[in-house]
């Protein structure tokens, strides 16, 4: 029930960030949560999602690692799938996972929402990857440092 309770809160507040409208799910079929707009699920294990094509980009995708089906894969598949979900198929990504995986997710690009919660005698993580605020710009990387035009008639470069 407390699980019920967290996703359906987290997916509220991703809703009122950017709206979402289609979504998949990994690991754990969580289209039973319901939430306060209408959001289209498909669920896929593993193996369908690594030999799937591309066929469209989904609004968030929805990833539980520490489900028997995905714990059994080896680390090697993991990425696979993280990446895959992270490059084509979703805008936003959201991961639950274990400890262990921490390193995994970091090293993908992916930063820490929810510090570790306990649910039933687990220990758990919340990450997420979002392309729009993955990487911060920084002030240097603009057309100020890169045109000089006080020196346009003075030089030729």
């Amino acid at each position: 029930m407390a699980e019920q309770n967290v996703i359906t809160s987290l997916l509220d507040d991703l809703a009122q960030e950017q709206p979402i409208k289609t979504a998949l799910c990994v690991g754990q079929n969580i289209a039973r949560f319901e939430t306060t707009q209408p959001i289209y699920w498909q669920y896929f294990n593993v193996s369908d999602l690594l030999s799937l094509p591309f066929t469209q980009r989904y609004d968030l995708g929805f990833v539980v690692l520490n489900v028997e089906s995905i714990t059994e894969c080896t680390a090697e598949q993991k990425s696979q799938v993280l990446v895959k979900l992270r490059d084509l198929f979703v805008k936003k990504l959201i991961v639950i996972c274990e400890l262990d995986d921490q390193k995994l997710l970091r090293s993908l690009g992916f930063t820490q929402m929810l510090g570790q919660y306990a649910e039933l005698g687990q220990k758990m993580m919340l990450w997420q990857f979002n392309i729009l605020t993955y990487k911060h710009v920084p002030d240097w990387f603009n057309s100020r440092f890169w045109a000089n035009p006080e020196n346009w008639d003075k030089f030729r470069w």
